[in-house]
């Protein structure tokens, strides 16, 4: 986009390496050109000189490319972002600083500073007020010692002026004016020195109370300082029974919850105990139950067998397999 345009007939533009200028030539004419080109459209064998053309420099702004917006933007919404978090950080320092103002005026009015600032901004007040008329003083007193001298020079001008003469009417007129304002001088040397006066006696009672309000807050620092210190140390042996019954009952706690808890294993145990014997009974029940089956079972098979066998054997078999009892029962035994 162009700066500003420029209505011209003919022109030819360069640019300038390195930066957004850029050099239009424009040929321009003057008065005498206009009505030569006139001229020449009556006459064609008259011709036109052009005047020297002229340099302006204009600048050219082109649009940024794509990524240059982008960049923009990232920028402005960083710099958005880290602006809000300045803000922040400064509205948080200035509420801590607020509220260690708010402690510390709180401090001060409790502890009497307050009262010893006043004292010694009264006692400063009193002291420059006191400079200030030291100063009036001073100059009241060298404008009473340069109307003295004045004086002085006006009694030698009358002791060597002729009395009847203007002269001597002028120097006594001069005395009397000189006369009026020495007394002016004296009386305003008077009040000034009156007023030095309270002052110096102000500037002392101010200095005694300001001694006398430090003091008292000396005392009340260091009797707020050893209250706060037996209320710590009361407050700090309190926290530590506090801290030692409420140790104390956790630990009961733990230990009877522990007593009921060995009760509770010990029955626990007793009776697992029980169970134990109580299955190793039924074990051997079980086994003595299996062990009878067993013979019983055997039992009857061998009575079966046996059944079988009388039932197939004949007599002679039967006192083969049974000798020992025939002869026992027709001899019998001689030992008994």
């Amino acid at each position: 986009m162009l700066s500003r345009r420029i209505p011209c007939n003919g022109f030819h533009w360069n640019r300038t390496a390195g930066s957004s200028y850029y050099i239009i030539q424009n040929l321009r004419f003057s008065s005498t050109g206009d009505r030569n080109r006139t001229g020449t459209a009556q006459d064609p064998s008259q011709h036109q000189q052009p005047q020297p053309s002229s340099y302006e420099y204009i600048t050219l702004e082109q649009p940024p490319p794509e990524s240059s917006r982008h960049q923009a933007q990232r920028s402005a919404t960083s710099g958005s972002s880290s602006s809000t978090v300045a803000l922040r950080r400064i509205s948080l320092l200035d509420l801590a600083k607020s509220k260690l103002y708010e402690a510390q005026s709180f401090y001060d009015e409790f502890s009497g500073m307050n009262e010893v600032k006043a004292a010694q901004n009264k006692v400063i007040e009193i002291q420059n007020q006191l400079q200030l008329v030291q100063e009036r003083r001073r100059h009241i007193l060298l404008e009473l010692t340069l109307i003295r001298k004045q004086m002085q020079d006006i009694h030698v001008e009358l002791q060597k002026a002729v009395r009847g003469e203007h002269r001597y009417v002028e120097l006594i007129r001069e005395e009397f004016d000189v006369i009026a304002r020495e007394r002016e001088k004296n009386q305003i040397f008077q009040i000034v020195d009156q007023e030095e006066r309270e002052l110096f006696s102000h500037l002392t009672s101010a200095v005694k109370t300001s001694h006398e309000k430090e003091r008292t807050q000396a005392n009340n620092v260091k009797y707020w300082s050893i209250i706060g210190s037996c209320v710590g140390a009361l407050l700090g042996i309190v926290a530590t029974s506090i801290n030692y019954y409420y140790r104390n009952t956790q630990f009961e706690a733990i230990k009877a919850s522990t007593g009921e808890g060995i009760t509770r294993l010990v029955q626990v145990d007793g009776k697992l105990t029980e169970l134990g014997l109580s299955l190793d009974y039924i074990k051997e029940y079980v086994e003595m139950r299996r062990l009878e089956d067993e013979k019983e079972r055997f039992r009857a098979a061998r009575e079966a067998e046996s059944a079988q066998i009388r039932a197939r054997e004949g007599w002679g078999s039967y006192l083969w397999r049974n000798s020992v009892r025939v002869y026992r029962f027709f001899i019998p035994n001689m030992n008994k």
